[in-house]
This record gives C-alpha cells, structure tokens and sequence, in this order.
C-alpha cells in the first residue's frame, strides 16, 4: 500500500508540478506583471521591463518602455481585472518564452470593454533576474 501511495505521488508531482524551477519563477513574473497591471502598481511593472522592451498591442502598434509606461501613468487605459485561461512556459538557455490566453476587462478612453486576446512574452536572464524583452498581444476572434 505505501508503495502504490508513494508511485501515486511521484505521478501526480510529475503532472502537476512538472516546470523547472525557472519555469516557474517566469510564469510567476508573468502572473504578478497582470496583477501589478491592475493594481496599476507602476514601479514593480518597471522595474521587470528589459530597458530594451519592444510591446506590440492588440491594435498592432509597437511601443517602447517608457511608451508602455506612459499607457499606465497616464490613466489613459487601466487594467480592471485579467483572467489567464491558459499560460505555457518554455525556456532556452536564457531565454523564456510565456505564450497563453485570457479575458482583459479594460477601460480605454472612458469606454469599459473585455478583450479576449492571446499574449506571447519573451523573457531573457541578465545579471539583475528575468526581464520582459518582448510582449505581443492579438485579440482572439469570436
């Protein structure tokens, strides 16, 4: 019996725990990057941008960092709430890629929308910890 509870739990560790320590730590920074975006919570979403940062937005316009910033700061959009349907972490030496999907309630010139809309996050490791390098939204058809 203690056998069986014991290939059981290997089992399940494998399937439901089965990231790398580094997958998790990226997957991590890419679920509190959406809490920091709705909390608004400027100076922690700063500080885990790449200074090189290269966003591309569900409308297709490119940003830089202190342009994606700006969209914060401004008020001009504000993240209400985001909920991830699925997220899937894979990394290369030092390079992570998050690719998933999800609900994002915005409000955007004064109008309150929910975009359904897939994400791919590119991370690389420096000195300093992760960093977001690239992040590319599209909204997903209905």
């Amino acid at each position: 019996m203690k056998a069986k509870f014991t290939i059981l739990l290997i089992l399940t560790s494998i399937f439901s725990f089965g990231q790398t320590n580094s997958e998790n730590e990226v997957t991590n920074l890419s679920k509190s990057l959406f809490n920091w975006e709705v909390q608004n919570n400027i100076d922690s979403i700063d500080n885990l941008l790449h200074s090189q940062l290269v966003v591309v937005n569900s409308k297709g316009e490119a940003q830089s960092k202190l342009q994606y910033l700006a969209t914060f700061k401004s008020g001009t959009m504000t993240h209400n709430s985001i909920e991830i349907e699925e997220s899937k972490t894979t990394i290369l030496n030092n390079t992570a890629i998050v690719s998933g999907k999800g609900f994002f309630n915005i409000t955007a010139g004064g109008n309150n929308v929910i975009r359904h809309l897939s994400y791919l996050e590119t991370f690389v490791k420096t000195k300093d910890g992760w960093k977001l390098l690239a992040l590319k939204a599209s909204v997903i058809p209905n």
